[in-house]
């Protein structure tokens, strides 16, 4: 069993993965996955989700390198080994043509190496991977194999977050859609502009990006607010629920 580690800004995610599992054209499969708060006690609840499996290897990717060090220890103490992390100087599955590679989130390179294994049809299909949570990230690789950039936008939170602070007499307010478009309050009027914002951004965005390539672009949303965001638009795209730890799994298969 190998252990995937997903270290974010809002939190973690681990994941554990049986490399020969699975019926899917990619061999593997995300056994269960759980989602740990920074701050938490850490070790109790890794070994508690580990649950007595044998891990034969860790890998991760990190956003927040000032916590790496819980993981490494824990690593180190619950099975006497190292953690693997993953970055822009990693073997990937494409080619990564971004200008400022040293910039980029590792967790984008994983679920961009995802997307790419299991949705990109070499010469004929791209894929746009869309990870929305605090940010709502666009990765795009093209049919030839090539990662030329992507997009970075905020998500739902850090919009409610800036209305919050940047104005003297809004309120903050839950992250529910409003039954219509039009607000008959000043929360509803501010639910709908985040809510109705994102998805309307969403799905400009992907139009837009779309508009650049000459081939087919598969589209998969994953993160936090991954399935919301496809069941109210009604697309013919895919969720995924885990999609940067298995990338983090692609990536640990093409490592010498």
């Amino acid at each position: 069993m190998w252990l995937l580690i997903d270290i974010g800004n809002s939190s973690s995610k681990a994941g554990l993965y049986d490399p020969t599992a699975g019926t899917a054209e990619v061999v593997g499969e995300i056994i269960s996955s759980r989602r740990f708060e920074h701050g938490q006690l850490l070790g109790a609840e890794l070994e508690e989700f580990v649950g007595g499996e044998s891990i034969g290897r860790i890998g991760a990717v990190s956003v927040v390198p000032g916590k790496n060090w819980q993981w490494v220890e824990q690593a180190k103490r619950l099975f006497d080994m190292s953690v693997t992390f993953f970055d822009e100087n990693s073997t990937m599955p494409f080619d990564l043509r971004y200008s400022t590679p040293d910039t980029m989130g590792n967790d984008r390179i994983a679920v961009a190496a995802g997307g790419w294994v299991r949705y990109g049809i070499e010469g004929q299909q791209g894929v746009i991977v869309i990870d929305a949570g605090t940010a709502i990230n666009y990765e795009v690789v093209l049919a030839d194999g090539t990662y030329p950039g992507g997009v970075i936008a905020p998500g739902p939170g850090l919009m409610r977050n800036a209305l919050e602070l940047g104005t003297a007499q809004l309120p903050k307010i839950d992250l529910v859609l409003s039954e219509e478009v039009i607000g008959r309050s000043t929360h509803e009027a501010i639910q709908s502009g985040i809510m109705y914002s994102m998805l309307d951004s969403v799905s400009g965005m992907v139009h837009r990006i779309c508009e650049t390539s000459d081939t087919d672009m598969a589209i998969v949303l994953t993160g936090g607010w991954g399935k919301w965001i496809l069941e109210k638009l009604d697309r013919d795209w895919y969720y995924h629920r885990d999609l940067v730890l298995e990338g983090i799994a692609d990536l640990m298969r093409l490592e010498a």
